[in-house]
């Protein structure tokens, strides 16, 4: 009964973090992670919730693909490789809580500038793509949250909505098949644990559709504002649960 309603709990949660994926391009981890820390430890979620992101992304780069810009994010895609290591390496050997905090700051604060209409204006585009896919490539393989950086940066780049979730995913899609590679050699993702994964594929899968039909229907207005409302409410969820943790 006990494993019964533990799958369920986390098939729920697969579930709504799926739809939110499906919708926006980006999100998954940013449901996932938090919630899942209440019924699973953190070296399984964060793999866990890597191949699941994997899987949401592709089902929504094929849906987007024709609006894939790769000659303005190859950059990015490059330095988010080489930042993957980085990542991985603190999670070996440094608690996550403080980079949590950190992290949840800076999305509340950069969400909130830009939701009052503050944008930054890059003299050098190409750093700026670079700086980003470096920190993002930190982020996915200690905490498996690549996106708020990307989601920071295209949003402040005026993508509209279609482009947002090609280029966004595109990345993603690359970085995590990597960030997967990676796991596997360190030993963070095994058998087992891949075997465990089947449990949620019907959430998973049903909720990246859902999220990929409301995509289509929503108004480009709405998906600024949800973009937006979503990483300021995951920022400070980010921050409370690493307090409450440390």
């Amino acid at each position: 009964m006990g494993e019964f309603v533990s799958v369920l709990q986390s098939s729920s949660i697969i579930f709504l973090a799926s739809i939110v994926q499906g919708s926006v391009g980006f999100g998954f981890a940013l449901i996932a992670v938090p919630l899942l820390t209440f019924i699973l430890p953190m070296k399984v979620i964060v793999p866990m919730v890597v191949v699941y992101s994997l899987i949401t992304n592709i089902m929504v780069m094929i849906t987007a693909r024709r609006h894939i810009r790769l000659s303005q994010i190859w950059i990015m895609i490059f330095c988010g490789i080489a930042g993957i290591p980085m990542g991985i390496l603190g999670l070996k050997h440094l608690s996550p809580e403080g980079l949590k905090v950190m992290l949840g700051l800076l999305i509340c604060i950069t969400a909130i500038s830009m939701a009052k209409g503050y944008r930054v204006k890059f003299k050098r585009m190409k750093m700026a793509y670079g700086v980003t896919g470096f920190i993002s490539g930190v982020l996915n393989g200690g905490l498996s949250m690549s996106g708020p950086p990307i989601v920071l940066f295209l949003s402040n780049e005026g993508y509209d909505k279609h482009a947002f979730r090609a280029n966004l995913t595109a990345y993603a899609t690359i970085t995590n098949s990597i960030t997967i590679v990676m796991f596997i050699w360190h030993g963070f993702l095994t058998v087992d644990m891949v075997s465990m994964m089947g449990s949620n594929i019907v959430a998973l899968l049903a909720g990246a559709v859902v999220g990929i039909n409301v995509a289509r229907k929503m108004e480009e207005k709405y998906f600024r504002k949800i973009v937006l409302m979503l990483l300021i409410t995951v920022g400070a969820i980010t921050i409370i649960k690493a307090v409450l943790n440390s």
